[in-house]
């Protein structure tokens, strides 16, 4: 796969607030937030990470996050990353910037019923005997 580059995607950000609000660090300040990369597998060899994987920073949060002003323990690192995506990914949807197909709520009287027969309709398995079911095949993933 190709890394996705959308420079209307990132522009998503202004007005924005702080999608990592790391305490302690984050200035809550709309003014100053950008789009931040989170590394993914399109990182490295002078590659900047795919314009999907970003979350809305405030610059003091932004220096912390890259490691330009102090440091994160890993398991932090993760925790505001995931974080700031999910809650970046949720912001760009409610601008229509990402379009996320919804699944249609149908009230229950709506559903399609299918009733068991009736006991005496039921068909009844002889004593003793096991129930055969189909075998079980198992698809290779490619």
């Amino acid at each position: 796969m190709t890394r996705i580059s959308s420079r209307r995607y990132l522009m998503g950000s202004r007005g924005e607030t702080c999608k990592l609000r790391i305490p302690g660090i984050c200035t809550n300040d709309t003014e100053t937030v950008i789009p931040a990369h989170i590394r993914d597998r399109h990182t490295g060899r002078a590659i900047k990470a795919s314009d999907l994987s970003v979350t809305d920073a405030c610059w003091a949060c932004h220096e912390v996050f890259d490691g330009r002003n102090g440091t994160l323990p890993r398991e932090d690192w993760l925790y505001y990353a995931l974080r700031g995506l999910q809650d970046t990914l949720e912001a760009r949807e409610a601008k229509g910037l990402l379009i996320v197909p919804k699944d249609i709520e149908q009230p229950s009287s709506a559903r399609p019923v299918n009733p068991r027969k009736p006991k005496a309709e039921r068909t009844k398995l002889p004593i003793g005997r096991k129930l055969v079911s189909r075998p079980f095949k198992r698809e290779e993933v490619k």
